[in-house]
Parts: structure tokens; C-alpha cells; sequence
């Protein structure tokens, strides 16, 4: 007992190394570059990882599952928490966002949801806040911040809870829970929180809309997490949604790089 409760914490300090690296590259890039990094799998794929390690491939596929179909409310709540917190701050954006996660995430959990419908869910819900954020996202400009470490170490504490929710869910309730436990949208709050208190409702409002399309990405990610560990065994699964989600995500950056090259010429 006394090794398992060693490698938790070994786990969970590899975690929060990896979250905190990536909040120092976030700190000297603008909204859409924030989004794009807070996109990224920083604290569901280490849970994956985890619960690979614990659990073999069949729990994770079935835990990829749920996330994937939990994925699609990730568009709506950023949707409505880039909308409020322009006007009515960042308090009044989590009571109106928070809600419609976890509404999904009670409806999903009731629901034998299949890959198809995931799918489904995810491509109407993207299809639909595209476009409804579009206006929102044009406040890409650098977010200038206060140096400081207590944000950086909000985000770090609120990472490392959600990977020791999904691995104490994974271990008790079974891989649906460890799957909703997972995707907790713990860098978008912790995220808007800071970016709100630093630099404002606009700046806050424009790296959430910048986030859904970020996001598509990690829907690449999950559908290879669900599909691809009963087949080819979670090692190449977890590589090939890491790579999906990352090659999503710096393909974006650079169709952006180029877009504004062309204004300029």
C-alpha cells in the first residue's frame, strides 16, 4: 500500500511539472496561442496515461468513450462563458458555463451513449459555436500580465486534482466515471479565472472563443483513444491521439501565421 501511495504521488508531481511548463510558454503568447495550449491534453491525457498504466486498454477505450461524448458540452461552455464574461464577469461566466457541463455530464452518465452518437454530439455542437464565435475570437492580441506565481499555481493544484479524480474514480467507480472525471474543464476554468482577474472580461472572452476550435483537436484525440486500444494496445492509441491533438492544434497556428501574412502583404 505503501508503494502504491509513493507512485500516486510520484504521478502526480510529474503531472504538475507538465502543467507548469506549459503555463510559462502561455505567459509570452497572446489569446490565440493561450487557447491553443490550453486546448492541449495537459491534464486529460496524463490521466490517461494513468489510468492505461492501472487498467489496461479495454477500460481505457470505454473511458475515452465517455469523454469523447462529454467533449461535445466543452463547445457550448465556452461558448456561453466567452459571451457573459464581456459584460457581467468572470463569476457570472462560470454560473451560466459550468452548468450546461454538467448537465452533459449527468445526461451522458444516464445514457448508453455509442461511438456514433459521440460523434454526432460533437460535430452539432461544434458545427454550431463555430461560428457563433467567430466575432469573439478576432481579440487575439498579447495578454499582458503581472508576474506572478499564484496563478501559476491555481492552475497547477486545479490540474493535479482533476488527474487524482480520474485515477481514485478509475480505481473505485469504474472507467464511465474515470472518463467524466477526466475532462473536467479544469484548465478553462482555472484558465479564465487568472486571464480575468489579469487582464479583463475582453481578453478572458477571446481565449475562450479561441478554445473551441482548439478543441476539435481533442475530439480527433478521443475518437483514437476510444477506437484504437482494443485494436493496436494503448501504447500506440495514446501516441497517435497525442500526435492527432497536437498536430490539430499547430496546424491552426500556422494557417493563423499565414492568414496574417497575407494581410500584411
Amino acid at each position: 500500500m505503501e508503494f502504491l501511495d509513493l507512485a500516486f504521488a510520484v504521478k502526480l508531481a510529474a503531472t504538475a511539472a507538465v502543467v507548469l511548463l506549459a503555463t510559462l510558454i502561455a505567459e509570452r503568447a497572446g489569446a490565440f496561442i493561450g487557447a491553443m495550449i490550453a486546448a492541449l491534453p495537459i491534464s486529460a491525457g496524463p490521466a490517461f496515461l494513468f489510468l492505461a498504466m492501472e487498467h489496461g486498454p479495454a477500460f481505457l477505450a470505454k473511458s475515452a468513450l465517455m469523454a469523447l461524448a462529454l467533449n461535445a458540452a466543452v463547445a457550448p461552455f465556452l461558448l456561453v462563458a466567452a459571451l457573459v464574461v464581456r459584460r457581467h464577469g468572470i463569476l457570472a461566466a462560470i454560473a451560466a458555463a459550468f452548468p450546461v457541463w454538467l448537465g452533459a455530464a449527468a445526461l451522458f452518465l444516464y445514457l448508453d451513449i455509442g461511438l456514433a452518437a459521440a460523434l454526432l454530439a460533437n460535430v452539432l455542437a461544434y458545427g454550431v459555436c463555430l461560428p457563433l464565435s467567430a466575432p469573439l475570437r478576432a481579440g487575439g492580441a498579447a495578454i499582458r500580465r503581472r508576474r506572478g506565481l499564484f496563478d501559476i499555481a491555481l492552475r497547477v493544484a486545479a490540474v493535479v486534482a482533476v488527474i487524482a479524480a480520474a485515477l481514485t474514480a478509475g480505481r473505485l467507480l469504474g472507467p464511465t466515471v474515470a472518463g467524466v472525471a477526466a475532462v473536467i474543464p479544469v484548465i478553462w476554468l482555472s484558465m479564465s479565472v487568472v486571464v480575468y482577474a489579469r487582464s479583463g472580461g475582453g481578453a478572458c472572452s477571446a481565449i475562450l472563443a479561441n478554445g473551441i476550435p482548439g478543441m476539435i483537436g481533442f475530439v480527433l484525440a478521443l475518437t483514437a483513444l476510444t477506437v484504437l486500444p482494443p485494436l493496436h494496445g494503448s501504447g500506440l492509441a495514446l501516441g497517435s491521439a497525442l500526435a492527432l491533438c497536437v498536430g490539430w492544434n499547430l496546424g491552426l497556428t500556422v494557417l493563423r501565421a499565414a492568414r496574417g501574412r497575407r494581410r500584411l502583404a
